[in-house]
């Protein structure tokens, strides 16, 4: 078994019992646990896994695409911030499809998760900061966490860049769009500062830290809007 093979059966056992949202994982491929498979077609890489789950928030059942990187190596975390243009890109723009049991599916959401995601980061051994935007503000820990460990920050930061950088374009915030972000846990936002560090390695349920499109949102943000979602 490949090393990122191992690290999709890790968040497949941990997202079918650590989430009450979850309704199913499906694998891009035939696998060691017997999970569904699901299919893309089209001019895309395929991501490693999709998880069937109601949105905390809508509560109706949603599907998320997941980039899963082995991050014993540094360099695979930073390869997978290329989901914007490796996945999300095409599939808005009609490039490529999904499909389970033959049957097409709505991607609405695209992620990123490593053996780390539990831990409620995505690189071993980061250091924790708080969160200066959220000082005195009433989203934190809502929308964003009040702590986040540095890399990883960095790393969705990065993932950002260039759906951000596409926000204003009319092609783009004329139709749905997809979310995007990271899969991590609600260790951030469980514990304070100083248990996170004295207790490295604390597990939790899985939570999803994303940017998502709100037509009628921040118009000087082009109607993107941070989110924090129970998955």
């Amino acid at each position: 078994m490949n090393p990122e093979r191992e690290v999709e059966i890790k968040l497949w056992d941990w997202l079918k019992t650590k989430s009450n949202n979850v309704k199913e994982v499906y694998f891009n491929s035939v696998n060691e646990v017997n999970a569904p498979v699901f299919k893309v077609i089209g001019n895309c890489k395929i991501p490693d896994l999709i998880v069937r789950f109601e949105n905390s928030y809508t509560k109706k059942y949603e599907y998320m695409a997941i980039e899963v990187k082995d991050a014993s190596k540094s360099i695979n975390v930073r390869n997978g911030t290329k989901i914007y243009s490796e996945y999300l890109k095409n599939y808005i723009e009609n490039k490529t499809k999904y499909f389970i049991k033959d049957k097409e599916i709505q991607i609405k959401h695209f992620s990123l998760a490593t053996q780390y995601s539990p831990e409620g980061h995505l690189k071993n051994n980061e250091k924790l900061e708080f969160n200066d935007r959220v000082r005195g503000q009433s989203f934190g820990n809502k929308n964003v966490p009040f702590f986040e460990f540095i890399s990883t920050k960095e790393i969705y930061r990065g993932m950002l860049s260039d759906y951000s950088a596409n926000r204003k374009s009319k092609k783009l915030i004329s139709i749905p769009l997809p979310s995007l972000g990271i899969l991590i846990s609600d260790v951030l936002l469980n514990f304070d500062m100083t248990e996170l560090e004295t207790q490295p390695g604390m597990k939790g349920n899985p939570i999803y830290q994303c940017t998502t499109y709100n037509p009628n949102g921040n118009k000087k943000r082009g109607g993107f809007q941070q989110c924090l979602m129970k998955i």
